[in-house]
């Protein structure tokens, strides 16, 4: 029964609701107010779906004060027609929720109000804003949320895409709060400093800073913040260390699949199996079989295998953890499954080897696994990123085989444990040795001890209305 109610039941025709001043008479002259007009809006509400506003607006002849009920501008903003609850739904959907627009169309319309595709994506960026100005507005208790817990950790973040500006954020550790943020051209100090002036004066000193190794970032926190902690975040400065150790060799590693046309090449392949699989019904039955892990015993048709192992090579980023480079190296992998790939062909029957795709596919792979140039930057590559996955584990923050992304706040281990882990790891004699036969892991140790005091220091007490924390 409850299914079956809903707004386009309940309301046949569009509704009418009607608005009148909370006054009857003029509250400084005392004069019973006059009809000065009426206007009708439609607006929109999730619980009612489409309906129309009529209100009537009064004024008093004798001060001329017009007056006007305050409800219609609660339920919808001002020239708006839908309500602030369709626009809050709307950028809940979007920016928590991750669904797209049509998704969000399809929702609506199933509570009866429809809009269009074009009018949800201004709907999300006005909720954006009145996001914005709502968490302005409450700075002052912000403020005194963050003294009740005895104070706040600020976390700086920047990033940026491409040669957009930097979007710079200011997040409270303890409350996981946004404090705020701003686009700036660049982290150069002097673009920095005004925004950490304005994170001082609204929300006071912080008990500690945490932030990457960026030489902007240490020099405004220096200057606006002296004599407070100061820390280093680390998953930045792994990601640092990473981008230095390996990033030469992964940029030749996806300069050489670039060079031999790596992708293109079984993409052609993918797309012409594609179509020759989905017109002859005997392909499409053995694809069809295989993928629902039916008939293992019977031997797959060499079209099919072809398309299998094309799509296993571009199909590299499965393996990725979503943490991104250097963590992540799906161009890495791209060439170790060209190499399995290639040793599975060898296996083939010579009647397999014949077909016209598995053929391609190995003169695509041999294309690139014949040079011996790049065997040698794998190797390399191999066994740097063996040593940062050391330090990875060693510091229990995105570890190899993590899945948290970047939502990854480390494994919950004490700071003196993982010193512990990164001591021992520092003074192996492995990494002794490498150091002396190569630069780059020279300069690994060497921000290793740069940033030592920034990386591990003693728990920080705060002094809460409850006590010490």
């Amino acid at each position: 029964m409850k299914a079956q109610i809903s707004a386009k039941t309940l309301f046949p025709k569009i509704p009418v609701i009607r608005f009148k001043p909370e006054y009857q008479e003029c509250p400084n002259c005392k004069q019973t107010l006059k009809v000065l007009k009426t206007q009708t809006k439609t607006a929109v509400t999730m619980e009612i779906g489409k309906f129309k506003i009529h209100e009537t607006i009064k004024h008093c002849d004798s001060c001329h004060k017009i007056y006007r009920s305050n409800e219609p501008n609660k339920l919808a903003p001002y020239l708006s027609i839908f309500g602030f609850n369709v626009l809050v739904y709307v950028g809940m959907a979007l920016f928590v929720e991750y669904r797209n627009e049509k998704q969000i169309q399809h929702e609506l319309k199933k509570q009866n109000i429809f809009i269009s595709i074009r009018e949800i994506g201004y709907l999300g960026k006005k909720f954006i804003i009145y996001l914005a100005l709502a968490h302005k507005e409450s700075r002052v208790q912000l403020k005194e949320l963050l003294l009740s817990r005895g104070g706040y950790i600020l976390h700086l973040d920047g990033t940026c895409e491409g040669d957009s500006p930097h979007l710079m954020t200011a997040l409270d550790e303890i409350a996981k709060i946004v404090l705020d943020n701003i686009k700036i051209p660049s982290e150069k100090a002097d673009k920095i400093v005004p925004f950490l002036s304005q994170i001082k004066e609204s929300y006071g000193i912080p008990v500690a800073l945490v932030h990457d190794m960026g030489k902007g970032i240490l020099s405004a926190v220096k200057e606006v913040f002296p004599g407070v902690a100061d820390y280093i975040c680390h998953y930045h400065f792994l990601r640092d260390i990473g981008d230095d150790l390996l990033g030469s060799e992964y940029s030749k590693i996806r300069n050489w699949l670039k060079k031999y046309s790596i992708r293109s090449s079984l993409r052609k392949i993918t797309n012409a199996l594609k179509e020759k699989i989905e017109t002859e019904p005997d392909l499409t039955e053995c694809y069809n079989s295989y993928l629902n892990g039916e008939d293992k015993k019977t031997s797959m048709s060499p079209s099919v295998q072809a398309y299998f192992l094309a799509n296993w090579i571009l199909d590299a980023n499965s393996e990725s953890n979503g943490y991104g480079f250097p963590f992540d190296r799906p161009h890495y992998i791209c060439f170790k499954r060209l190499e399995v790939v290639r040793s599975v062909i060898k296996r083939l029957s010579m009647s397999k080897k014949k077909d016209k795709y598995i053929s391609k596919i190995n003169i695509v792979t041999g294309r690139i696994l014949k040079d011996r140039s790049i065997r040698k930057i794998v190797l390399r590559m191999e066994e740097k990123a063996d040593i940062f996955d050391q330090l990875r584990t060693a510091m229990r923050i995105a570890c190899p085989n993590g899945k948290d992304g970047l939502n990854d706040d480390g494994a919950e281990t004490d700071i003196k444990t993982i010193e512990g882990a990164v001591t021992a790891f520092r003074n192996s004699e492995e990494i002794n040795a490498l150091v002396e036969k190569n630069v780059d892991y020279k300069k690994m140790v060497k921000q290793i001890d740069t940033y030592w005091e920034k990386l591990f220091a003693d728990p920080i007490i705060l002094t809460t209305p409850d006590g010490k924390e």
